[in-house]
Formats: C-alpha cells, structure tokens, sequence
C-alpha cells in the first residue's frame, strides 16, 4: 500500500476533518480526499465515515494498527537514511497511559523526552483498566495497562505495582454514622474519575453495598480536591496522599480501614515491531517505573 495514503487514512483519524488533516500534510483538499480515495479503491471498501468528526468504519478500525506501524517504519526509515533535510524528519509516537501514572512517576518519562529532538509525544488520558483497547484498535503503539496478556502484535512487560487508598473527610463519615457508631455506606457519595472508573465500585463490594451517589470528577487534581473536600469518598494513590493522612494525622482526612487498599499491577504494551523511537521511550518508561512511588 501506498504509505502517502496510508498517512492521509490516519491524519484524518486523528485530526477528525479532512480539511485539518490536509492542512497537516500540507496539501490541498482536494489532493488529500484523492489519497483516501486511492486508498479505499485498493482495499475495495470505505475505510472512513464522512462525519464531523470523521471515524474510522469497521474496515478502517481493521486497518488503522497496520496504517500507522508503516507510516512510523517510514519515518524512522527516513530519518535514519537523512531525507528530507538530513535528519530533521519528526517521528510521531503516540501513547496512552492512565491518568494517575502521568501525573506522577510518568512524568520522569516526559522530563526525559524534552531532550530529545526528533520525536513528537500523542498522549492519551485512559483508566489503566482500558487503555489496552486503544492498542488494540490502532489508536496508539504503546500503553500502561493493567493487563498482562499481550495485545496480538504487542508484547508485554510489567512495570510495577500502584497501591490505592481508600481516603473521606472525617465530617462527611460522620454526617453518616448510624447510632450505632457505623458508617452507613451505601448513603456515603463517592467521587469517581469517569464512568469507567471501577476502584471504588471494587472496594464498595467488599463490603456487600452499592453507592447511592456518585461523582464524576475527570482531573487527578480535582478529584483529589473533591475528597478533600468532603464531596464523597474516593481512591487516592499513596504518592499523591497528603501528608499525614496514612500516619493518621491529618486534621481533616482519614483511611477507610474497613474498605482497606487496592494494588494496580501496571503493565508496559508495545507494537512488537520495533523503531529506534519507540525503543528509546521504551527505556524511558522502564527507568521512569523502577522509581515508581
């Protein structure tokens, strides 16, 4: 297949508009919509929707992984053989890691990428139970996941271990005691990150309940804000924990001991085929986990 097409298909995924995506590729138009035509007449069907923003069909879903590890080889190809202005070619890797991991230890991986020169970072926001998906619909080359089982085409290597606290304002547990001193769960609100969000639910059926009231707070800083608060109970990862509360000597927070913590095993997926770009982050996440808090 021709990989100027193959490019167009997946610009115009990611861009979500023919015109954006031309604009990108520095082309016309009409020029652009030729590419994606010419690509869609070799595979013999319509790989893409015309919508705002345009998606890929079930034809362009089964593509889009094999698209985008040719444009990558393709790249890295040129930049190695000095096309293009001996080197100046921008190798595009885009990842998705969960929200958590990237406001903590996965921010020493991007530190580390600020020194390079030839590589240009796509991230995407997932929970660590379904950033595996966005591997294996093409979306992405690589992930933190929780999944150990290898994508097909991907291998896998576990990175380390993120450990959950269950944390609530003393006064929102109190606003809730029975008279018999015992927190009545199933009224308590709890904050989650997104719908997808599954930590709190987990740690709820330990206790044989379900939530009454549940938030949807989508920002590691103001989830976190939200518990403090006292607008629900929630998971807190023990390197974002504020001080004193696992020494129990916060004056407002306390753990949950009865709902007790929850271990994320994380997971590094990549595409098996390898690029010296991909590589290269690959080792920058490996260093960035070992350190992980």
């Amino acid at each position: 297949m021709n990989t100027d097409h193959l490019r167009a298909f997946v610009t115009a995924v990611d861009e979500g508009t023919f015109e954006a995506a031309s604009a990108l590729l520095g082309i016309s138009g009409s020029a652009f919509s030729q590419r994606v035509k010419a690509l869609e007449k070799e595979v013999g069907q319509v790989l893409l929707t015309r919508t705002v923003p345009v998606r890929p069909t079930e034809a362009g879903a089964a593509l889009l992984r094999t698209a985008r590890q040719m444009t990558l080889l393709e790249d890295e190809a040129r930049r190695s053989l000095g096309f293009r202005g001996a080197g100046d070619e921008i190798v595009t890797l885009s990842v998705a890691v969960n929200a958590d991991s990237l406001y903590t230890w996965f921010q020493r991986v991007l530190q580390e990428a600020a020194t390079w020169d030839d590589v240009e970072l796509h991230l995407h926001a997932e929970d660590q139970e379904h950033t595996h998906e966005l591997l294996r619909g093409g979306t992405v080359s690589a992930a933190v996941t929780e999944t150990p089982t290898p994508v097909s085409g991907c291998r896998a290597t576990a990175l380390g271990t993120m450990r959950y606290w269950p944390v609530a304002s003393a006064e929102l547990l109190d606003r809730h005691r029975g008279d018999d001193g015992a927190v009545d769960w199933a009224r308590v609100p709890q904050v989650d990150y997104s719908i997808r969000d599954s930590l709190q639910r987990s740690g709820l059926r330990r206790l044989g309940v379900s939530p009454r009231v549940t938030h949807l707070i989508p920002s590691v800083e103001a989830y976190n804000a939200a518990v403090a608060h006292g607008l629900g109970w929630g998971m807190i990862p023990e390197g974002m924990m504020p001080d004193g509360v696992m020494e129990g000597e916060h004056p407002d927070l306390v753990l949950v001991e009865e709902i007790g913590p929850t271990a994320a095993h994380l997971h590094w997926q990549r595409w098996t085929t390898g690029t010296p770009a991909l590589d290269r982050f690959t080792d920058a996440v490996r260093r960035a986990a070992a350190r992980m808090a």
